[in-house]
């Protein structure tokens, strides 16, 4: 994205790039975009549309048979849509949402959709803070469904693969409990599955962020509750996804990609195009 807003050279060495690693065995697909025009300078419809249909007349040629998926924060989910009864605070957060992020309202994610240029979706629901559904009346896990139910109900599982995600990396140990844990892939992979998202998106095996290192598993390759709980979704048979660079290691690419496949069947691989 940053190297089609930064023109057409860019763009062009950019698709080089990804056409290049591509054609590695085991890739099937391309990440195009993260949290697509969400205070990322692709502030209006037509340029979402515009970038869309760019990459992917761009890299259907120069990777054909590749997928490609953007993942998508979309503010108005969160807001319990099409929720009986809706409490006037939802409505009011949803109008808040559309005036702030028009080019993110329901109706322009539905035409982007249609498009057919994209063929998976990583969705985020935009939760709001628990205290906040509390004060609705309602529970995250409510909010959950009602978002995921307005995506079913707009069909986007039928114009995409739709896939869930959801940062739940932690600076140093995890700070929760195994009641924590459970609640929170309860939330944000149990009930987007239950809705069908055909896989869970989690961020992140290791990476520095903020000035800190975010990790799923502790410090020294030590379990937690949140890990165990995500090898044991794996066990069940979830799809799990992470995000890995081999410029971020816990000890060494071997002994980091074990513990991965203990919880995750499928990888992101940081490219370092942009």
């Amino acid at each position: 994205m940053k190297r089609w807003l930064a023109g057409k050279d860019a763009f062009d060495a950019g698709v080089a790039s990804l056409a290049a690693l591509a054609a590695r065995p085991g890739v099937v697909g391309i990440k195009i975009a993260d949290e697509l025009g969400y205070q990322d300078g692709l502030d209006s419809a037509s340029k979402i549309q515009s970038f869309l249909a760019d990459s992917a007349s761009a890299l259907h040629r120069a990777a054909p048979g590749k997928l490609l998926l953007v993942d998508m924060l979309v503010p108005e989910l969160g807001c319990l849509p099409d929720y009986t009864p809706s409490p006037p605070a939802a409505s009011a957060c949803a109008a808040d949402q559309r005036a702030k992020y028009p080019e993110l309202e329901l109706s322009q994610i539905d035409g982007y959709l249609r498009a057919h240029v994209i063929d998976v979706l990583d969705l985020s629901t935009n939760l709001q803070t628990a205290n906040i559904y509390a004060d609705w009346g309602v529970d995250s896990s409510t909010a959950q469904r009602a978002g995921w139910q307005e995506a079913r109900r707009r069909g986007w599982d039928r114009l995409v693969r739709l896939q869930a995600r959801k940062a739940l990396a932690h600076p140093g140990a995890y700070p929760g409990t195994d009641a924590d844990a459970r609640a929170a892939l309860t939330t944000y992979d149990d009930i987007p599955r239950e809705m069908g998202a055909s896989a869970v998106d989690v961020w992140t095996w290791r990476q520095l962020y903020q000035g800190e290192i975010y990790r799923l598993i502790d410090p020294g390759l030590r379990s937690n509750p949140l890990w165990a709980a995500l090898v044991a979704r794996h066990a069940a048979g979830a799809r799990l996804f992470t995000h890995l660079s081999p410029h971020s290691l816990e000890r060494d690419l071997q002994t980091d990609l074990n513990l991965v496949a203990q919880a995750f069947t499928d990888l992101f691989v940081a490219t370092g195009t942009g």
